[in-house]
């Protein structure tokens, strides 16, 4: 028997058009420290599972730590033990510290660290479900990113990337991305709104403690465009997603 949301769902993958292909994929267990690159993700209307799921704040009045006001944090690094951990995501994390040792997202060690780098105290807690910006993925194509490397004069740190999504376009065009707002995209078998221009997807208002960039004309880049590189996006629709995947709008 013929089942029309899947003849539906075929037809309109028949009928989308290839952009691109997904070349690197990005995950933050923990905001605002640096995050893993998985291989694959797996993914729910609430976002990708495991990404940007837990926080820092501040001890003395609770308000979120960010990139922006502690860069020194994006040295830490957040990761899971499995790329496709859905459950339990407490125990499958791990926290990787500037000095090279990696202790478990429940250890306090690893926050005393965090908390005697800033000199004043912190805490880790679970982002609540009902925060808006849950779930809210962020996408740079890399036509974009080697527009910003030949603004800046230098290649970008790692570090500074925070896009969940990386997409090399099949036109090679930077921002090519900014005109796919309030459409559709699918990445491998997963359905994705464009809801609205990205302020991170590059840390790029913190300040390398050397590098042969002029760091100054990134900011005029960053003036020009009101602070955003690449796209916010929603998955509506699927399981997973993996590097390699094809890109596609489809409507």
């Amino acid at each position: 028997m013929l089942s029309i949301p899947g003849y539906l769902d075929r037809k309109a993958m028949e009928l989308a058009e290839v952009v691109g292909q997904l070349v690197a994929l990005r995950r933050f267990p923990v905001e605002p420290l640096g995050g893993e690159t998985p291989n694959e993700i797996a993914v729910r209307p609430e976002g990708a599972v495991g990404d940007r799921v837990y926080e820092l704040v501040d001890s003395r009045d609770g308000s979120v730590l960010t990139w922006r006001a502690t860069p020194e944090l994006l040295a830490y690094q957040a990761r899971f033990l499995e790329d496709l951990v859905v459950d339990d995501l407490e125990n499958w994390t791990r926290v990787r510290l500037p000095d090279g040792r990696e202790l478990p997202l429940t250890s306090a060690e690893w926050v005393a660290d965090v908390s005697k780098r800033l000199a004043r105290p912190v805490e880790l807690r679970r982002v609540a479900s009902t925060r808006p910006e849950l779930g809210v993925l962020h996408l740079i194509s890399r036509p974009t990113l080697r527009f910003v490397e030949r603004v800046y004069g230098a290649a970008v740190e790692p570090r500074w990337l925070r896009a969940n999504f990386v997409i090399d376009l099949s036109g090679g065009k930077a921002f090519e991305e900014d005109e796919w707002l309030g459409r559709q995209i699918r990445i491998g078998d997963t359905l994705c709104e464009v809801t609205a221009p990205s302020q991170e997807c590059l840390a790029v208002s913190s300040r390398p403690e050397k590098g042969a960039g002029d760091h100054s004309m990134l900011e005029g880049l960053l003036k020009v465009r009101a602070g955003a590189l690449g796209m916010q996006v929603r998955a509506t629709k699927g399981q997973r997603i993996r590097v390699a995947d094809t890109v596609s709008l489809v409507d």
